[in-house]
């Protein structure tokens, strides 16, 4: 019998039983992983109930899937606010410009080393169709289906910026960081691609999955005709009860096919004077973020993050949370960092929504889940939007004064590398 089908069958039991908390009720049950591997996007590939929501952990075995919607939040204080009520989890996020989306999913599966457990809601006034919305989530819930990316034509290409635009924003980013208006700005590119047929999310992130290693993998798929997807190396935090743990993931070097010239690489990036410039003004911004809510604060000192094409420098800081602080004023004060917007925020954020020539979204934001005892969030990067046969790739590169638009343009396409390649375009 299948994980799947060991699951319906213990979650088809507990309809009876049920405990009413703030008006919701949660069924769940866990049981035993003893096959190697769940292929939970498989399965997640194969449920027609939207929207889709995957989410894999960096460093754990933790892996959250999750289809349709029992009740959603526009606000991060009233999601936060439910979380603490309820004790149940949320999944989402919010986008670079700030909107927020957060989801207390149907349906939820959640993989870690040992388990696989699944979460089903309902609100009480709907346990008069419980029959029914169970009939409906789990009509295909054994099925999954094959993930293969399969030859697929490219029809044409075209970016919002050619090398001779970017230069001009670079260079007018350079006048405004002389001006003293900000220290540092991260310009991106957005690249969208046509192919003959219909791309698939899934197909595509599950090749990611096994060439973009020491990655966070998400998905999130509001409807069948379009998905935000990526592998990003990057956190923005992981909580767990008071203990915070952030990164400071900026300068970029890359990664070629000689093992020499890559080690090269990493030990220019390590002494750089420009590159740790820039990931000592992300750090500096963290400090400055959370000077007030935290004790203990601690910063490694740098060392290099090694990626399929490109290797960063990370510094892995450490804090212990002040008593009452939330997920929600994390999110508040560190989103977006300077890795990804730049210092100081408000003055970088407003130059790029004068002069980036597209809307980020959820490129840049951060995806995750918040529960009462931990939450964890990555940064949306190395990702693109797919609308059926069409994929917009997004990539990005902190601008300073010492910045150079000839290397910043190679940056940014090594970076859109990391899912472009798995298609096989150069």
């Amino acid at each position: 019998m299948s994980i799947f089908n060991q699951l319906k069958q213990q979650l088809t039991k507990r309809t009876s039983e049920h405990q009413t908390t703030l008006g919701w009720i949660e069924y769940r049950v866990s049981v035993a992983i003893t096959e190697e591997s769940v292929a939970l996007l498989s399965w997640l590939k194969a449920q027609d109930h939207y929207p889709h929501f995957f989410w894999q952990a960096r460093d754990t075995d933790q892996t959250i899937v999750s289809i349709g919607t029992a009740k959603s939040f526009n606000n991060l204080e009233t999601a936060q606010q439910f979380v603490q009520q309820t004790q149940f989890k949320l999944v989402g996020g919010v986008q670079f410009e700030g909107d927020c989306l957060f989801i207390l999913p149907r349906l939820q599966l959640v993989k870690d080393q040992q388990n696989l457990t699944a979460y089903f809601y309902l609100n009480q006034h709907e346990l008069a169709q419980q029959a029914v919305i169970f009939e409906q989530y789990f009509a295909n819930f054994n099925q999954c289906l094959p993930l293969e990316l399969t030859e697929n034509p490219l029809i044409s290409r075209q970016s919002v910026y050619d090398f001779e635009s970017w230069q001009q924003n670079i260079e007018r980013a350079i006048q405004h960081i002389q001006q003293q208006r900000f220290n540092k700005v991260v310009l991106a590119n957005a690249k969208t691609l046509e192919f003959e047929q219909t791309l698939s999310a899934y197909d595509l992130l599950s090749a990611s999955q096994t060439t973009n290693l020491g990655c966070y993998h998400f998905l999130w798929a509001e409807d069948a005709e379009s998905a935000f997807v990526g592998s990003s190396p990057e956190r923005l935090y992981l909580r767990k009860a008071n203990q915070f743990n952030t990164e400071a993931l900026a300068g970029t070097a890359p990664v070629t096919e000689s093992e020499i010239q890559t080690e090269l690489n990493a030990e220019w990036l390590l002494t750089d004077p420009k590159n740790i410039y820039e990931n000592q003004l992300v750090v500096d911004d963290i400090q400055t973020q959370l000077a007030d809510c935290v004790t203990n604060l601690e910063i490694s000192k740098a060392g290099i993050k090694r990626l399929h094409n490109v290797q960063h420098l990370r510094r892995q800081i450490s804090a212990t949370l002040k008593a009452n602080i939330r997920d929600a004023d994390c999110l508040t004060r560190i989103h977006p960092t300077a890795a990804v917007a730049g210092l100081p925020r408000q003055a970088a954020k407003q130059f790029i929504a004068e002069y980036e020539q597209f809307s980020r979204r959820w490129y840049a934001g951060t995806l995750g889940y918040l529960q009462p005892d931990q939450a964890e969030f990555c940064v949306a990067l190395r990702s693109a939007q797919i609308e059926q046969n069409r994929l917009t790739l997004y990539a990005g590169a902190g601008i300073v004064e010492e910045s150079e638009a000839q290397s910043e343009w190679q940056e940014i396409e090594r970076k859109s590398l990391a899912l472009a390649k798995l298609l096989n375009l150069s």
